[in-house]
């Protein structure tokens, strides 16, 4: 005979089982939507801030080898600025320079440094930046014997071309 005073079994059945899995996965989720989003947000904000500072280096890279040139390494100088430069802008900036530019660096014996004071990021997107880049400048030539300084400043475009930041356009530069 069953003892009439015996407590039901409290154990889970199949249906509770399935209720307390189902209620468990629900929760699952619930936890992993707002982890996964701010994992988004935290990768976009990676990505931004990477961005920033590799167009800022490319900029700063491409003014300073731009104003540091000099009539003894003319060809070497001038190959370290189009490295950064986009396909269609290099050859913009070939044609428009090229020859012009080697005649009055090497006939006026120009020996010219820079070094970056400031730069900025004034827009930044997925694919495109600009950048503003301020170097002081010091330069000697036949025409100038004693080393002069001055501050140069360049308006600089990019273009993000494969994963990688190119100098696409470039204003104010003398």
């Amino acid at each position: 005979m069953a003892d009439a005073s015996a407590q039901p079994d409290r154990g889970l059945s199949g249906r509770r089982l399935g209720v307390t899995l189902a209620l468990l996965g629900v929760l699952l989720v619930a936890l992993l939507v707002p982890v996964g989003y701010l994992a988004d947000k935290t990768y976009a904000a990676d990505t931004r801030r990477a961005d920033i500072d590799t167009v800022q280096t490319v900029a700063r890279r491409v003014v300073t080898n731009f104003y540091s040139i000099s009539y003894q390494s003319f060809d070497q100088d001038a190959q370290r600025v189009y490295a950064d430069l986009a396909d269609k802008f290099k050859t913009q900036a070939v044609q428009q320079l090229g020859t012009s530019w080697k005649q009055t660096v090497v006939n006026n014996k120009l020996v010219s440094s820079a070094a970056v004071s400031a730069s900025g990021v004034i827009d930044i997107r997925a694919t495109s930046a600009e950048v503003i880049v301020t170097v002081r400048r010091t330069a000697q030539s036949t025409q100038v014997k004693a080393a002069t300084s001055s501050w140069q400043s360049a308006q600089v475009q990019l273009t993000k071309v494969g994963g990688h930041w190119r100098v696409s356009g470039m204003g104010g530069l003398q």
